[in-house]
């Protein structure tokens, strides 16, 4: 199975660095061979926001997993899918996850892989500020989380094909 990560922020902007240091753990676990699940190949891709050319990591992909920091908790992370866009929306500091899958479909032609964000909850993002002590917390729990669910094949098959139940249903 390939799974295509994105980890995304700014590493100068405070707790908008939850992506970058996300990053370097799993670099650090896949060049360490550390992953016990072998049937897992992981597309590692980092930047400072999500870009229209990163449909290109996205193609070929069996599962999309986004990863930045967020405002919208008041838990240590949040997960959930993320369904394909009704619309491009790209703005000219970033482009949605949402909207990279609808650019993805509507290039590509053919159905993006199931995707889901995790969320590290966040809240300074002043330029040169250092990670917050609360957020170093949330990361650690969203790493327990995401090895997890990237070590076993029984909660990644969940995610992809219960994803793909919900994206096409059942013909009547």
């Amino acid at each position: 199975m390939l799974i295509s990560i994105f980890c995304f922020g700014n590493p100068s902007r405070g707790d908008d660095a939850a992506g970058e240091h996300i990053y370097q753990w799993l670099s650090h676990i896949i060049s360490s061979d550390s992953l016990t699940n072998k049937d897992v190949s992981i597309r590692l891709v980092v930047d400072y926001q999500l870009e229209p050319e990163h449909i290109f990591d996205l193609d070929g992909a069996d599962l999309g997993i986004f990863i930045d920091c967020h405002l919208a908790t008041k838990e240590a992370f949040l997960w959930q899918s993320v369904d394909v866009g009704q619309k491009l929306m790209i703005t000219s500091h970033s482009v949605t996850a949402e909207s990279l899958l609808f650019l993805y479909e509507n290039t590509l032609n053919k159905p993006s892989p199931p995707s889901y964000l995790l969320g590290i909850a966040g809240s300074q993002f002043g330029l040169g500020d250092p990670i917050s002590p609360t957020t170093k917390s949330n990361l650690d729990a969203a790493k327990e989380f995401l090895l997890e669910k990237l070590s076993s094949n029984h909660a990644l098959k969940e995610l992809v094909y219960d994803r793909l139940r919900v994206k096409r249903p059942a013909s009547v």
